[in-house]
């Protein structure tokens, strides 16, 4: 064990839809988490971090079914690096079920891990200070999960869009991800949580559910996660061109090189356009 730190491992769920960011419909949709921020994925931005903790063993990072290997690309050069284990797992048809998977995998490697941090793809804004303050947290109470205050006022409304309830703020808040848990509890709490008449709002519901304690750590109003177009720059122009190069490197040898390579220089044609000095 690194002195300070418990053994632990991260999940980072990417196997969701991307419905909502995806408003056009399109029959050919670009996840969110393989598009960039500032020169990076997504997805690559909420994986990084982790691999600064001491005490990480291994992180599994789920994907939807058929994107294993855009996903890879998505992880840019993480993959490369020696010193902590990254696998991509196929997720399941809901968030519940790709962390189950997750949880699963990590059991299969028998790693003398303590706690699990449970981290959603889509957040790329995290930071290691937000990830230490909750582990920290979670050797208190044997689960964490950031939380930030509410500010605005709460409403609850019908089918119609009708105010019907005036909901109270006082002692409520937002909480984000990594959630982090006691191991193997949360997998334990996961299996009996596979029931078709419940589906969970998140990890802490099913932790608590199950008899375990979840404590609050501050939480960073910076660590947003992307659901809207507008939350990535250039989401649009990025999504055209990401379909453009996925086509292509379908039709060529080695789909997953050409695709990695057609991508990163589509990236870093972006970035050199957007540096290019103004004329005065």
């Amino acid at each position: 064990m690194t002195v300070g730190f418990p053994l632990h491992a991260a999940i980072v769920t990417a196997a969701g839809s991307s419905i909502r960011f995806n408003d056009d419909q399109s029959d050919a949709p670009v996840k969110k988490e393989f598009l960039s921020i500032e020169g990076h994925t997504v997805l690559s931005r909420a994986v990084r971090p982790f691999l600064a903790i001491p005490g990480c063993t291994a992180i599994v990072v789920t994907c939807a079914e058929g994107s294993a290997e855009e996903t890879a690309v998505a992880l840019e050069d993480l993959l490369d690096q020696n010193e902590i284990p990254i696998m991509i797992i196929q997720g399941g048809s809901t968030r519940q079920e790709s962390v189950r998977k997750g949880l699963e995998q990590l059991a299969t490697m028998s790693l003398p891990i303590r706690y699990v941090a449970i981290h959603d793809g889509a957040r790329p804004w995290v930071t290691p200070e937000l990830i230490i303050s909750t582990l920290a947290t979670a050797t208190v109470f044997g689960g964490a999960v950031p939380a930030i205050p509410i500010v605005d006022a709460l409403k609850r409304i019908d089918e119609n869009g009708m105010v019907v309830e005036h909901l109270v703020r006082s002692g409520m808040v937002a909480v984000q991800t990594p959630q982090i848990f006691e191991y193997p509890k949360i997998l334990e709490a996961h299996r009996d949580a596979v029931r078709p008449e419940k589906q969970y709002v998140d990890d802490t519901e099913i932790y608590a559910d199950f008899g375990g304690s979840v404590g609050i750590s501050e939480g960073d109003p910076e660590n947003r996660k992307v659901t809207w177009l507008q939350d990535i720059p250039d989401a649009q122009r990025q999504i055209i061109e990401y379909r453009l190069v996925r086509e292509k490197a379908k039709s060529q040898a080695g789909a997953q090189h050409a695709f990695r390579a057609a991508w990163a220089e589509a990236k870093a044609q972006a970035i050199a356009a957007r540096t290019v000095p103004q004329q005065a």
